[in-house]
């Protein structure tokens, strides 16, 4: 089988759970939005899913370009960081594990200075101010301006 043969029946076997996906959410209830049903995030995700899935297969069958003969003769897999995956992997990992005791703050802190350092290594005076701009960002938008209740972790804040 070609390259763009399996890249076909990848794009319809993810527009088949993209459908999937939909229809369930629906079964969930939509709602409106001014009172959203408890399937209506789901199913705006799946038909934006489904949306992309059509370009992407779209894209298949549009004409030869360099970059796609590119592709056919080299592996999907090669020049892939796999250290750099499994970094990530284990730091979100971790973040998972302390979330609800370290609470949001602190333990989101930690990951974005550890993936700032250990992913892309930059300085620590960048990973420190990019990380307490995230922090400072998420927490404006999701506890103040959402009211979402994150967990308040050994800080209590």
């Amino acid at each position: 089988m070609k390259v763009k043969t399996h890249h076909r029946v990848a794009s319809a076997f993810w527009l088949m759970i993209g459908g999937y996906i939909a229809v369930h959410a629906c079964q969930l209830g939509l709602g409106g939005f001014r009172r959203p049903g408890p399937g209506l995030v789901f199913f705006i995700s799946a038909l934006l899913f489904i949306g992309l899935t059509a370009i992407d297969l779209a894209g298949t069958f549009v004409g030869e370009s360099k970059r796609n003969k590119e592709n056919e003769k080299h592996p999907l897999w090669v020049g892939v960081r796999w250290q750099k995956v499994l970094v990530v992997l284990v730091g979100v990992s971790a973040y998972i594990c302390v979330f609800n005791v370290a609470g949001f703050i602190l333990s989101t802190f930690l990951l974005m200075v550890f993936l700032f350092r250990a992913v892309e290594a930059t300085k620590w005076w960048v990973a420190i101010a990019s990380s307490l701009i995230t922090i400072i960002f998420s927490y404006l938008i999701f506890e103040i301006w959402l009211q979402v209740p994150f967990p308040k972790g050994l800080l209590g804040i």
